[in-house]
């Protein structure tokens, strides 16, 4: 590990650790929890870049925090219950398709994901006029059931806070329209090299837009993004008091390169279904490693983004002895589509996620 690297880790969160002393008396402390980290450092403003008329963070130095504040009303996750709404019925693998280039057919799948970001504009315009546009833009089955993936880049998910609510409400509108059984809410990041405000604002943001998806009659799953024990026990109040939540989602691809980072974010998840009182489904991007054992907790809804990406790099999946997905080089004429190779991903890929994992067929 390099210095950088182990610089950065010692920002991680660190449950049982001592609160560190800066953080006594910070008037924000109980919506935070303190800081606990890996490292040590006087609290969470060892952060702040002292730049305050350039800084791109909520931080109590830049110019622009009271507006940060102000556009959230607070930094308190609550929102408006609203009316609970029926489950969608989707199978625990989904192939995430990107685009419908060099496919000549519809993609043999009942349900497919997609990134939520091709759906508008910056004027909240949806892209697709019918769903028959929609199924030939992506060759899926007009059929097919859709799930809009809201992790993304920074600057992708960010597009869509910049919506402003009408704008937001617009691309819902046009969502339902279209027939998608699910959005998953933008993954606003959090960001360890930041002062706290910062994720707290990111948390209040997601709350915002999951209340503003389901209020509108759109089935989504709530993002629990959080890099602390408090941010999930948090997450843990605001799902109990809204019976409306029936999914949330969870992107581990970001720390795809820690294990043991990534069984810390599986036990917050463990212990946030322990705690919740009911089961719900858990939508995704990554964590093959955990998905096990967030099974015995969730009905779990993988993405699964290789047969598309290694399809496009002319790999087909196989599985060997020992039962584990491989890939190996499939060369196309320039001018073949790759119908048959993203067909031949899908469905190994789907037998290989049932056969390791049967217990992901548990019923909603």
């Amino acid at each position: 590990m390099s210095r950088q690297e182990r610089a950065y880790t010692s920002y991680w969160s660190k449950p049982g650790a001592a609160m560190s002393l800066g953080c006594v008396g910070c008037p924000d402390q109980t919506i935070c929890g303190g800081q606990t980290v890996i490292g040590s450092g006087f609290n969470c403003l060892d952060h702040c870049c002292g730049k305050p008329d350039a800084c791109p963070a909520v931080c109590p130095h830049a110019l622009t925090f009271a507006d940060r504040i102000r556009e959230v009303r607070g930094l308190a996750p609550e929102t408006p219950l609203a009316a609970p709404l029926t489950r969608p019925d989707l199978p625990p693998h989904i192939p995430m398709l990107f685009h419908g280039s060099a496919l000549a057919a519809p993609v043999p799948a009942s349900a497919v994901a997609v990134p939520l970001y091709r759906f508008f504009n910056r004027y909240a315009d949806c892209r697709f006029d019918t769903r028959e546009s929609l199924a030939q833009t992506f060759k899926i089955d007009p059929a097919a059931d859709i799930l809009l993936s809201g992790v993304a880049q920074d600057k992708e998910v960010e597009g869509w806070w910049h919506l402003e609510r009408r704008g937001r409400l617009k691309a819902v509108a046009n969502f339902r329209r279209l027939g998608v059984s699910m959005i998953t809410v933008p993954n606003f990041s959090l960001m360890v090299d930041r002062p706290r405000w910062d994720d707290l604002h990111a948390m209040r943001r997601i709350a915002i837009c999951y209340h503003e998806i389901v209020s509108e009659g759109q089935p989504a799953a709530l993002h629990v993004n959080g890099r602390t024990e408090s941010d999930f026990a948090r997450w843990t109040d605001y799902i109990v008091a809204h019976p409306e939540v029936t999914h949330i989602a969870y992107e581990f691809t970001t720390c795809g390169k820690t294990p043991n980072r990534m069984m810390q974010h599986a036990a917050w998840l463990i212990e946030l279904a322990q705690n919740v009182g009911r089961r719900l489904g858990l939508v995704l991007r990554g964590g093959l490693p955990v998905v096990g054992l967030l099974a015995d907790y969730y009905n779990i809804i993988f993405i699964d983004t290789s047969p598309f990406e290694k399809a496009q790099h002319r790999e087909i999946a196989w599985i060997d002895n020992e039962g584990q997905r491989r890939w190996m080089k499939r060369m196309t004429t320039a001018d073949e589509k790759l119908d048959a190779l993203l067909a031949d991903n899908i469905r190994v890929s789907r037998h290989w996620f049932d056969t390791l994992l049967p217990k992901f067929k548990l019923a909603a």
